[in-house]
């Protein structure tokens, strides 16, 4: 004999089940939302990627020359009347200034190169950190509150402004007609209009130090201790590596090697040309487990893994230059010592020690002295200008300034540009 159930009894089953279709069917979405997220991180399914309207680059970074040791003669001075934010450029007969730490007195400042008289002054109405970078008739500066200004770098006016509506940092950088700039996440403009390409979201959100780009990869760390790997045409990520100690600093890419540096002093490098791997960090947590418990081998280095330093020693570690095949750091003591310290960029071997006993300034210089030898620039707070043999780490030639230095750079011209910290620019022979 068949029973019906009461209309209202089949109705409370239906409403029973629909919780269970309901988790079923948003159980599904999630998988098929993690499958589409790693199909997309791992394998090319791009879709179109705007063109940049030009093919404008950075003006490359060149190994300035001095054909003698400095006198420590002062050419010009010119007083920006408050602090130097960063190292001052030199380009094309111009010097540019970054100047100000008010929003009210932030401004870039245009200096002629031979006598030091301003060529034009732009209020930037905040603060910039970061020295300006320059491509083609561009000078690009990167504001702390989020915008990256384009100017004429012969005139000052204005060209574009881009808000990237969160900290910007670091200096943009500027290739084949993209313009990359690190904030709540790598953002990559038309160099030439402004005009925004697209965003990569950076793993854990948003940087944390300056970008470095090379070879069509853009390196740059993030929340998290993150090394980010980035396709520079297509804002895809490459690699995402996480690190175990806290990164501080801009990466450097020496050939086909980024390196990154931290607290502690410790430095790791990572293959440039590295992908991720499906799975690989889940495998790799799972191996570790069963290593530690003496239930399997020891796992392979993680994907792209190079070499790593601890030895340098101090609170932290930051590249301050790198060239032939050499990477120089300060590392910043507790007491306020710093040292210089060189490295093989292959190896991660120290080459080399120079101990100052005072903060070294910004903008270490690398110059080219003669033939056979490199010379390491060295400023520091008390005033002395120190060159290193960057081979051996021996000082080759030292002499001391009647003011305390802040920030220095090589112009084009056999001469040192140095900020004194109460907001004045010497030039220097």
């Amino acid at each position: 004999m068949k029973f019906d159930l009461p209309k209202d009894d089949a109705s409370f089953r239906r409403r029973k089940r629909l919780p269970l279709v309901i988790s079923v069917a948003a159980s599904d979405a999630i998988f098929l939302l993690i499958g589409f997220t790693s199909a997309w991180n791992y394998f090319d399914f791009t879709l179109h990627v705007p063109s940049p309207t030009s093919a404008i680059s950075e003006t490359p970074a060149q190994t300035a020359i001095l054909s003698a040791p400095p006198s420590g003669r002062i050419e010009w001075s010119f007083d920006t009347e408050e602090p130097i934010a960063a190292s001052p450029v030199a380009h094309q007969g111009l010097i540019y200034v970054v100047a100000g730490r008010r929003i009210n007195t932030g401004r870039v400042i245009a200096l002629d190169l031979d006598h030091g008289q301003p060529v034009w002054i732009y209020p930037l109405h905040g603060i910039s950190d970061f020295p300006p970078a320059i491509a083609g008739n561009l000078l690009y500066v990167a504001t702390r509150d989020g915008r990256v200004i384009a100017l004429d770098r012969q005139s000052g006016q204005e060209n574009w402004i881009y808000n990237t509506q969160d900290i910007l940092v670091g200096t943009p950088a500027v290739r084949d007609g993209r313009l990359y700039a690190a904030s709540d996440g790598l953002h990559a403009l038309d160099a030439l209009t402004g005009e925004l390409l697209w965003i990569h979201q950076t793993e854990h959100g948003r940087t944390v130090a300056p970008l470095a780009h090379s070879k069509g990869i853009v390196a740059l760390l993030s929340d998290g201790n993150h090394l980010n790997l980035i396709d520079a045409v297509k804002g895809k990520r490459r690699l995402t590596a996480g690190l175990w100690f806290g990164g501080i600093g801009a990466p450097v890419i020496s050939e086909d090697t980024v390196v990154v540096t931290g607290d502690r002093g410790i430095v790791q490098a990572v293959d440039l040309h590295a992908r991720d791997i499906p799975m690989e960090k889940a495998l790799r947590f799972w191996w570790t487990k069963l290593w530690l418990y003496k239930s399997a081998p020891r796992p392979p280095d993680p994907v792209g893994f190079s070499w790593h330093h601890r030895g340098i020693g101090g609170l932290s570690a930051d590249i301050v230059a790198a060239g032939n095949g050499r990477l120089f750091f300060v590392a910043k003591h507790a007491d306020h010592r710093a040292e210089i310290v060189a490295l093989d960029a292959s190896s991660g071997r120290e080459l080399w020690r120079f101990q100052a006993d005072v903060p070294i300034s910004q903008g270490v210089a690398l110059s080219r002295s003669n033939i056979m030898m490199d010379t390491l620039i060295v400023g520091t707070q008390d005033g002395w200008l120190h060159g290193l043999d960057a081979s051996s780490g021996k000082s080759v030639w030292s002499f001391s300034l009647d003011f305390a230095i802040s920030a220095l750079s090589l112009d084009e011209d056999n001469s040192i540009l140095i900020a004194s910290e109460d907001g004045v620019l010497h030039r220097v022979r």
